[in-house]
């Protein structure tokens, strides 16, 4: 059965395809989460992730409308981010979740270790795309 395997695999950005982490799931074991540039990462609480997505969302629709920044081209990017990590938070059901960066184009993922166990357990290759 799929559920008794090893699995090592990178996740990869589905922006610009850079190396973000390194997942390890064994059987009985905790899962491990290893940032590429090596620090382990660790879970956030749901209710914490939600207050930390709540308070950049709203730091970005507040500079979205000052004038001096309302013509930033990240802005309207960084306001559909949160409202999706929002949404992300309410269909994760209390789950833990991993937040994951990329060091090459500086895009954020929240992910569950259910999410990402799935994710990984179905991906053809050693490289799992965050999408």
């Amino acid at each position: 059965m799929s559920i008794f395997r090893s699995y090592q695999r990178e996740l990869v950005c589905g922006h610009c395809h850079g190396l973000v982490a390194w997942v390890g799931l064994r059987p009985f074991r905790h899962p491990s989460v290893k940032h590429v540039t090596g620090p382990a990462v660790f879970p956030m609480r749901e209710h914490m992730a939600r207050a930390v997505t709540r308070t950049r969302l709203a730091r970005a629709m507040e500079t979205s409308r000052d004038p001096l920044f309302a013509g930033d081209p990240e802005l309207p990017d960084a306001i559909d981010r949160g409202q999706r990590q929002l949404d992300y938070l309410g269909r994760s059901m209390g789950e833990p979740v991993y937040e994951l960066l990329c060091g090459g184009c500086g895009r954020q993922y929240l992910r569950s270790m259910p999410h990402l166990s799935r994710m990984v357990r179905r991906a053809p290759t050693g490289r799992v795309p965050l999408r």
